[in-house]
């Protein structure tokens, strides 16, 4: 019993110390994102003379950077969905390239393509998290032979990233219903111990918030008349993106195996973006803490013209090969148009227009209703969260239908 406790207790220790680790990367890679896009952008752009030739040239020289990178090392950075993808499909994931994954993903953010940093700490995450599992199964597995080695022999083979690592085997992993729980907790202890450690190191240093509020909202049945049309007003807007995609897919098929010029071209479009509406570079996250104060200043118009714009660069750094993660900007977009029809509806609750608009067309876009969902709440008052819920219910609704009609549906 006492050889049992110490066992489950060297797991347990080991598995926190492991996935503060994880938690703590993270961190340290989105510090060093924010840091030097800071200093790169702001800093040294704010002492020059001419800092829109600056900004191309960099650009340009971050798409060199990127070209190279893509040619050498393949379908890297990989983004979240790739990473769940391989994990259900071989219950394995290659994490011996995660370094790799950190740093193309470090140089795309950096030089200011529009997509969001999650997806590629997510891919990352998923892959450490893998290898922390291989880890613990050769300290569990390997424990009565682990024990008589000497301390300096015990920590090595703790320590040694590449060494001392037993994969996940179905026939050997545990069946006992005990133990399965045991390890059901424990998975679950570990994500908040690692989420907890990266929550930590980000707020000490003193990073930009995730999410911003966008103020307060007071809806009520006059607004609530107008749901099913601001709903569908979302999902027409879904079917802009539609057709965006699939031009610039078109248009980046004539260079498909040119790495390296694609990639220049995009770092040369993001150039461009820079001295043409420079808040619509990056992921959105900065942005959508100025809207509440810079919508009232901005025409219907101009709020369109940068939501379709904003969708377009973001599509335009993926083909080109500057990819990462989605979510942010199309909620940014999203969002942007609903403030633009929220200009039209004066009289109604200016959040409730923007978050059914928003929350729809978002959804819509990604066809991931609880995970949109639950990023549309961080940035809507309270009082919108039931709203917001009752569009995530109505899109797994209309998704079940389609896959029980697909015929019905694409007519």
């Amino acid at each position: 019993m006492t050889e049992k406790y110490f066992k489950i207790s060297g797991l347990l220790v080991y598995g926190l110390i492991l996935s503060g680790i994880i938690g703590f990367i993270s961190s340290v890679f989105l510090i060093l994102v924010n840091g030097l896009a800071d200093f790169l952008w702001n800093e040294v752009s704010n002492d020059l003379k001419i800092p829109a030739i600056y900004t191309l040239i960099l650009c340009i020289f971050g798409g060199i950077l990127v070209g190279v990178s893509k040619y050498k090392w393949g379908g890297l950075p990989k983004t979240a969905n790739e990473a769940i993808v391989e994990l259900k499909t071989t219950q394995r994931i290659d994490y011996s390239n995660v370094g790799l994954n950190f740093l193309l993903a470090f140089l795309i953010l950096v030089f200011g393509a529009s997509v969001g940093p999650a997806a590629a700490i997510l891919s990352s995450v998923i892959a450490l998290s893998v290898w922390q599992g291989d880890k613990m199964r050769y300290f569990y597995f390997s424990y009565n032979e682990w024990k008589q080695d000497s301390w300096i022999i015990k920590l090595k083979k703790l320590t040694l990233p590449h060494n001392y690592l037993i994969p996940y085997n179905p026939d050997r992993a545990p069946k006992e219903k005990k133990l399965l729980l045991l390890k059901k907790s424990l998975y679950i202890l570990f994500i908040v111990n690692g989420i907890v450690t990266f929550m930590f190191f980000i707020k000490i240093s003193d990073q930009p918030p995730f999410v911003t509020k966008l103020g307060e909202t007071n809806w009520g049945l006059d607004e609530l008349f107008l749901f099913i049309p601001f709903v569908l007003f979302g999902i027409l807007f879904s079917k802009l993106y539609e057709l965006m995609e699939r031009a610039m897919k078109k248009f980046f098929s004539k260079i498909n195996n040119k790495i390296i010029l694609s990639a220049v071209i995009g770092g040369i479009g993001i150039g461009l973006m820079s001295i043409i509406a420079p808040n619509l570079l990056f992921s959105g996250q900065l942005s959508m803490q100025a809207l509440p104060s810079l919508v009232p200043t901005l025409s219907m118009a101009t709020l369109i013209l940068a939501s379709v714009l904003k969708l377009i660069f973001m599509e335009f750094c993926f083909k080109s090969g500057w990819v990462g993660g989605n979510v942010l900007p199309v909620i940014f977009a999203s969002i942007l148009q609903g403030y633009a029809i929220a200009t039209f509806f004066p009289q109604l609750d200016m959040l409730f227009v923007v978050a059914v608009i928003g929350g729809s067309a978002s959804i819509a876009i990604l066809k991931t209703p609880l995970l949109v969902g639950i990023a549309l709440m961080l940035f809507f008052p309270k009082g919108l969260a039931p709203v917001i819920l009752i569009i995530v219910f109505l899109f797994i609704w209309l998704s079940k239908i389609g896959k029980k009609n697909p015929q019905t549906i694409t007519a």
